[in-house]
């Protein structure tokens, strides 16, 4: 390692055209010593604070010993095959490594330079890693991440890794215990695609209003709920002291393809009036349930109903034109939330069935379950 271009050679070198994977180098140390001291890579990572050169120098030559250790991390520098012949040549541009874990199974831990994100990268160097895992006889590849770490989550979602689940404190975060994002992929499983889709939130413009993603600042304009019990799931409708957790719940869902869901904003101020959804999860292929609710100071002005026209037409708009392909969609409120069921009615609902004693009031009483549903062509046969 005396010249800084000098690759080990028991460290395979892999590449798809696009991005490369080789050895670490001294050379590289200002550079990872950047990456490690980014405020993303301290945020997601635990990557040690105060990170420095000799620190780098020493997790470089570490990074060469474990390739001959058996059972030890293999690790990769990642670099761009387009800065071939550039003044960029051979940068290093983030860090990628194995974890083999016994019995065929491996995890997967990965981390971009600031100037390698937005270029594409890292999905092709979690592709070429992991498919080089089970070139060795690995079965499964595992990835874990802070609840929250979207970005991570999208590089492992786009190279066929299926979402398991929440962990709670499921990982140690610089000595505080966090919950954990966890996913995985066979050695059978397709890595050139992602198993669900991402539902995106497009920006919707409608009669008084806009659907638009939820914003930090829109906590300013929630109100205390006050809709029975039995009218909404508990914690459906956030409050102040929720709004966080309620937000990284729906991106998930979005995340997982089970289900779109926007903030309900007045056009004329932006200010958040409540949030209307498009839930896929539990229903069959082509179906949609449409919820909703509306701060308590935003009723009465058509704000719901104008919501739901716009998300209908989305839902029923052909995926080739931007939209969701739904073929109908679907709606239930409580018997006297009669309200919520105008709202349906001037969307064109129909109510097909009843379901007697669906749901606990707050008295003990029990009320019924009022089931509508809406074709996208009503012609149709």
């Amino acid at each position: 390692m005396a010249d800084g271009r000098t690759r080990a050679p028991e460290i395979p070198e892999l590449t798809d055209g696009v991005v490369r994977l080789r050895a670490h180098r001294f050379g590289d140390v200002p550079r990872i010593v950047e990456q490690c001291l980014d405020p993303e890579s301290i945020r997601w990572t635990t990557v040690p604070l105060g990170y420095d050169e000799a620190m780098g120098r020493d997790w470089v030559e570490t990074s060469h010993q474990d390739w001959g250790v058996e059972g030890a991390n293999r690790l990769w520098a990642i670099e761009a095959v387009a800065d071939d012949d550039t003044e960029h040549a051979h940068e290093f541009l983030g860090t990628i490594d194995v974890r083999p874990r016994g019995g065929g199974l491996g995890a997967i831990g990965f981390g971009l330079h600031p100037e390698g994100r937005g270029r594409h990268l890292m999905t092709g160097a979690l592709r070429l890693a992991t498919q080089w895992w089970f070139d060795q006889g690995g079965v499964r590849m595992f990835w874990d991440a802070n609840a929250g770490n979207f970005a991570s989550w999208r590089v492992a979602w786009a190279c066929g890794f299926t979402f398991q689940g929440v962990i709670p404190q499921g990982l140690d975060h610089r000595g505080t215990m966090v919950d954990a994002w966890r996913a995985s992929v066979g050695r059978d499983d397709d890595l050139t695609r992602p198993v669900k889709p991402w539902r995106e939130q497009v920006v919707l413009e409608g009669e008084g209003v806009r659907l638009r993603p939820w914003r930090d600042d829109d906590v300013d304009a929630l109100e205390p709920g006050d809709s029975p019990s039995h009218f909404m799931p508990p914690g459906a409708e956030p409050i102040a002291e929720t709004y966080d957790a309620w937000r990284l719940r729906r991106g998930l869902n979005r995340a997982l393809g089970k289900a779109t869901n926007w903030c309900i904003a007045d056009s004329a101020t932006d200010r958040a009036l409540g949030d209307v959804c498009l839930i896929e999860d539990g229903q069959e292929e082509g179906t949609v349930e449409l919820g909703y609710f509306l701060l308590s100071s935003a009723r009465g002005r058509g704000a719901a109903t104008a919501a739901g026209r716009l998300a209908l037409t989305y839902a029923f708009t052909p995926v080739e034109d931007g939209g969701l392909g739904m073929r109908r969609a679907v709606a239930l409120t409580v018997g006297d939330n009669d309200a919520s069921s105008a709202v349906l009615q001037r969307l064109g609902f129909a109510e097909w069935g009843r379901e007697p004693a669906f749901c606990a009031r707050e008295d003990g009483s029990f009320d019924d379950a009022r089931h509508w549903v809406l074709r996208a062509n009503p012609t149709s046969a």
